[in-house]
């Protein structure tokens, strides 16, 4: 608000003292006095509401006098993305537009709005154009500008229509009904930003593309499943799989130029071998520096995504990353220690909401029990996942959050937004 600038006195030199006035002049002077005292009452109702509301800021050319301040923190969220619009609280109604404008000045609101506000499709939503419509339709709605759509999954099926040449005609992979051009199509007619998450080396198909491209026991030049065959044991992908590594940058250039923004990786990781499995297998499985094949094969996904004007990204989970300095098996987190390998790839922390209440062994003489509360939880979790990353700008992601309402969303939302996250997914 600028200041007011000061009265001008004007000084006058004229002399002050007059003659006497006679008798006749002084009821002259009565009769006009009371005259002009009349008129000046009569003016004084006429005008002193009008002057009163144009002071009081009811005038023509104010707003809404303010209400009574309050703190910051029990002020409603607002944000200058059309996705935290259609998820905060509705501001006062006696506030105007221009009080909001002073709300985002508070030390609570973040110095960036959220770039990306996602929530993850689910399959049934690619099974033909008016699904994928409708589903669109609801998550604007719900305040949604990103949705995540997986499009290889665990299994190692595509549920995208392929055109790499080597799934082209392979039913039993190539599963998809729409084509990633199509799927891009309609996001961007209901105005909604595409990303795909594809799952790289948990995948059970993959190795019967490729010579080589599963686990095989050297001893014998047979193929090693997670559990005996009777079982259900499955096949993995080895990252030292060359022909395996290239397929998966395939898919993601493919992807990109499709016009996906943005490409999760998931399960880039190893099996949680045994004893017994590292006896059997390649002594390059015990190697320190293992991990390195893991940021490599990110690397070659970011590189053809880049190429093609998107990003990759490799998804890590939270309590794997907290307690990896203290656990034998990192998990998702084993790629976090070759990082430096994958310049080109960005990376996503996710929490499952299922941590909730439970004990992580951080490091070997400390455990941190996870609040039962929701937005807490959040907040405790990736509070020391930044404290973990330092300066690595991340992404951050909430898995399991059908178990959320709105609300709770809202609040965990604005709770990553306080701690500086600008890509924020909920899957």
């Amino acid at each position: 608000m600028s200041r007011k600038k000061g009265f001008k006195v004007k000084r006058s030199r004229r002399n002050l003292y007059k003659r006497r006035k006679s008798t006749g002049r002084k009821i002259f002077d009565g009769v006009l006095f009371v005259v002009i005292l009349g008129a000046l009452v009569f003016v004084g109702y006429s005008v002193a509401s009008p002057l009163m509301k144009f002071f009081g800021g009811n005038g023509d050319n104010s707003s809404v006098s303010e209400p009574a301040w309050t703190p910051p923190e029990s002020l409603p969220e607002t944000s200058n993305d059309n996705s935290q619009a259609n998820t905060s609280g509705n501001t006062s109604d006696n506030t105007s537009s221009n009080d909001t404008t002073k709300d985002n000045t508070s030390s609570d609101t973040p110095a960036e709005v959220t770039k990306a506000f996602a929530t993850v499709a689910p399959d049934t939503a690619l099974k033909s154009e008016d699904a994928l419509t409708k589903f669109l339709a609801t998550a604007k709605d719900s305040g949604y500008n990103t949705v995540v759509f997986t499009l290889k999954n665990t299994t190692g099926e595509l549920l995208y229509k392929s055109s790499l040449k080597v799934v082209k005609d392979n039913t039993d992979v190539n599963k998809g009904t729409l084509t990633a051009a199509q799927i891009v199509k309609a996001c961007k007619a209901a105005d909604i930003t595409p990303v795909a998450a594809i799952t790289t080396l948990y995948d059970r198909k993959t190795p019967y593309l490729f010579d080589n491209a599963g686990y095989i026991i050297t001893d014998g030049n047979w193929s090693w499943l997670d559990a005996a065959a009777d079982n259900g044991g499955k096949p993995w992908t080895t990252p030292y799989s060359t022909d395996a590594v290239n397929y998966y940058a395939d898919i993601c250039d493919e992807l990109a130029k499709a016009g996906f923004a943005d490409i999760e990786l998931e399960n880039t990781i190893f099996p949680n071998f045994q004893s017994y499995d590292y006896s059997l297998l390649s002594k390059d499985l015990q190697s320190a520096n293992r991990s390195e094949k893991l940021a490599a094969l990110a690397e070659a996904c970011a590189k053809k995504a880049k190429d093609a004007k998107a990003t990759a990204t490799v998804e890590i989970k939270a309590d794997a990353l907290l307690t990896m300095s203290a656990t034998a098996y990192d998990g998702t987190a084993e790629i976090w220690s070759a990082k430096d390998k994958m310049a080109d790839a960005g990376v996503l922390v996710t929490m499952d909401m299922s941590l909730l209440g439970t004990k992580l062994q951080t490091s070997a003489d400390k455990t941190t029990t996870v609040e039962k509360d929701k937005v807490k939880a959040v907040n405790q979790i990736f509070t020391l996942v930044k404290e973990t990353v330092g300066d690595k700008e991340i992404s951050a992601g909430i898995t399991g959050s059908a178990n959320l309402t709105a609300d709770e969303i809202k609040n965990c939302k604005t709770a990553l937004e306080k701690l500086g996250f600008t890509d924020i997914r909920f899957e």
